[in-house]
């Protein structure tokens, strides 16, 4: 029987799916479910590797059960993940050694500004493209080795192995035989040379981190094993592990240089292709490996705001003020403007391109006549403030104006933020039908080596649904914008005071 399906996990900040692409990659089965989000304290995010592993695999067997299909139908498996989540496990008995050290964690925040301030703030630029941030997983090792006890043990006696959640779902998937990390996770890392493209050796022997327990970096699309034959009832070959925010660059069509792509969930990522010169800036943007296909390495500038979609969450969880994201829209539109009101959403500290991890929320402008709406209209603002922070410090390295960006993620779905996006940022705003684009790109990573297709394949396979265009004069933009840099300042460095 022709084996004419790819499956991917998709595998989130806040939860897990798995989703079944035919040979038209079409979604033609998915299941979805949250996992728990550990916050042992402020500046701590955490999460459950275990749990993680196995609400994916159970939704894997449903999206295979809804579909109808059986091993035998599924050509590959492609993975896309949360990025510099960092696991680490006892390589005998499959054990996470701690919790899951989450991407969004920031209790490496005074180790960064100390490394920044010595020799390896500008070396570590450079060899891995990332600003020294809390966002590393070498810095994550580094605080495990000096607070973990069992850690530190099992790693000096050569009993443990670290990964990404892409690298810790393909060990368990192929039962401890591959221990893997795809180039577009491992540039995330801030633990790889971008330039050599092997691990940054210097700095890692700096920190007291041994490069033995790192995984193996290959090629996006590429041999990650074949997973345990009683897993799903036969083995399956793992075909391509990519990083979230280049699975959406590559799915949206962003394949050359000069293209860009914003995807919205928990965070906001802008990902811009550069091509296959590595270039490193200056400054709060970074580099990252988008991806690297048959040894051809393909190079993006990002930089992201990591709290915007789980803003919304906190008007819903922490303020109560809707009872469903999808209600922000409809709030933020009973009133005609935020009323003054900026919310500055840095709850973990602020992204590209400040890197300030002692920056805190703050809304300001608040007045007797404010209202939840005009709170949750300056929410839905400040993602797309947010992202012109980020656009404009590319901007002047490319010396040119962004005039199109493609939109996907959950929270793109928002028609008001789509309409802030093209107003902040002056440009042509696609959104496609589909959102799902982090998941479209894994499945044609593994697709790709799987045989199933070739890359002129993936030309039309994103069917745009709507177009959003610039709205308000460039002084009203202009305006606002400064009140929103004021407002950043004044949030900037909270917690040391």
């Amino acid at each position: 029987m022709l084996k004419s399906h790819v499956m991917v996990i998709d595998e989130g900040t806040t939860g897990t799916r798995a989703l079944i692409f035919d040979q038209g990659l079409n979604i033609v089965a998915q299941s979805y479910e949250e996992f728990t989000q550990y916050t042992p304290s402020e500046e701590r995010v955490e999460h459950d590797a275990e749990e993680i592993y196995e609400k994916s695999m159970k939704h894997c067997k449903l999206a295979m059960e809804q579909a109808g299909l059986t091993a035998a139908d599924i050509a590959a498996i492609g993975i896309t993940n949360q990025r510099a989540t960092s696991v680490v496990w006892d390589k005998a008995t499959g054990k996470p050694l701690y919790k899951a050290i989450v991407w969004q964690d920031s209790r490496t925040g005074p180790r960064c500004a100390e490394l920044n301030a010595s020799e390896w703030g500008e070396k570590a630029k450079k060899a891995t493209g990332w600003t020294i941030a809390p966002v590393y997983s070498s810095l994550s090792l580094e605080w495990l080795l000096k607070n973990v006890p069992e850690v530190k043990e099992k790693v000096d006696r050569g009993e443990a192995l670290f990964g990404t959640i892409d690298t810790w779902l393909v060990w368990k998937m192929t039962g401890g035989r591959t221990h893997a990390i795809s180039y577009s996770n491992a540039s995330v890392t801030g633990s790889l040379n971008l330039e050599t493209g092997e691990w940054y050796k210097e700095f890692l022997d700096y920190l007291g981190v041994p490069v033995s327990i790192y995984p193996n970096v290959t090629d996006d699309s590429g041999d990650y094993g074949m997973t345990e034959p009683g897993l799903f009832g036969g083995p399956i070959q793992i075909g391509g592990c990519i990083a979230d925010q280049h699975a959406a660059l590559y799915a949206q069509g962003c394949r050359t240089a000069g293209t860009a792509k914003l995807t919205n969930g928990t965070g906001s990522f802008l990902d811009v292709n550069i091509g296959e010169k590595c270039v490193v800036l200056d400054g709060g943007i970074n580099t990252v490996i988008a991806w690297r296909i048959k040894g051809r390495t393909q190079y993006a500038m990002e930089g992201y705001a990591a709290v915007t979609g789980s803003a919304i969450q906190w008007l819903r969880d922490g303020l109560n003020i809707i009872q469903k994201s999808g209600e922000s829209e409809t709030l933020a539109r009973s009133v005609e403007n935020s009323n003054g009101i900026y919310f500055v959403p840095a709850l973990t500290g602020l992204g590209a391109p400040y890197w300030d991890p002692f920056a805190r929320g703050m809304i300001i402008g608040i007045s007797r006549g404010t209202t939840k709406a005009h709170i949750c209209r300056a929410t839905l603002e400040a993602i797309a403030f947010s992202i012109k922070d980020i656009t404009d410090s590319i901007g002047a390295y490319t010396k040119t104006a962004m005039t199109n960006v493609k939109i996907d993620g959950g929270a793109s779905r928002n028609n008001l933020l789509a309409q802030f996006f093209a107003d902040i940022l002056d440009c042509r705003v696609d959104r496609p039908a589909s959102v799902e684009a982090t998941s479209l790109g894994a499945a044609e990573m593994a697709g790709l080596f799987a045989g199933l297709w070739q890359e002129s394949d993936f030309d039309k396979a994103v069917e745009y649904d709507a177009t959003f265009t610039c709205q308000i004069t460039d002084e009203n933009r202009s305006q606002r914008y400064s009140d929103w840099q004021e407002a950043v300042k004044r949030s900037s460095n909270w917690i040391r005071h």
